[in-house]
């Protein structure tokens, strides 16, 4: 089932099988994917151009997901994060969710979680 909007996203993860793992499955979507490999490119790219989501890995070398939040939030409060990190249920448990982020899914992420997300972010907006 495709999304109602096709959203443009922006795609923040160092590691490159997620990133191309995520990108097809959200180009399959219907969505267009720019993608970085950094905290600071990922900046480099939000700047540059507008986006309706921001997906981020947390654990990435120069800056974290968290760091980069705050930055995109800065710059543009309206636009949704998601923090894909390895510790995700831990965060669930110590309530400890990064003050920028909108939602933080577990690696490794499935595809319905992303896709439920995605939605349940669109029709919040």
């Amino acid at each position: 089932m495709k999304s109602k909007a096709a959203l443009k996203v922006l795609l923040v993860d160092d590691e490159s099988r997620v990133r191309e793992v995520i990108t097809a499955f959200l180009r399959a979507e219907g969505h267009t994917v720019t993608t970085a490999t950094s905290g600071r490119e990922g900046i480099e790219q939000f700047r540059a151009q507008p986006f309706d989501l921001v997906v981020t890995d947390r654990a990435m070398p120069e800056m974290s997901g968290d760091q980069m939040a705050s930055l995109i939030k800065q710059l543009r409060p309206d636009v949704p994060v998601v923090l894909l990190t390895g510790f995700g249920a831990l965060i669930e448990v110590t309530g400890s969710q990064p003050k920028d982020v909108d939602v933080v899914l577990s690696k490794p992420i499935t595809l319905n979680a992303l896709r439920t997300t995605i939605e349940s972010l669109l029709h919040a907006a």
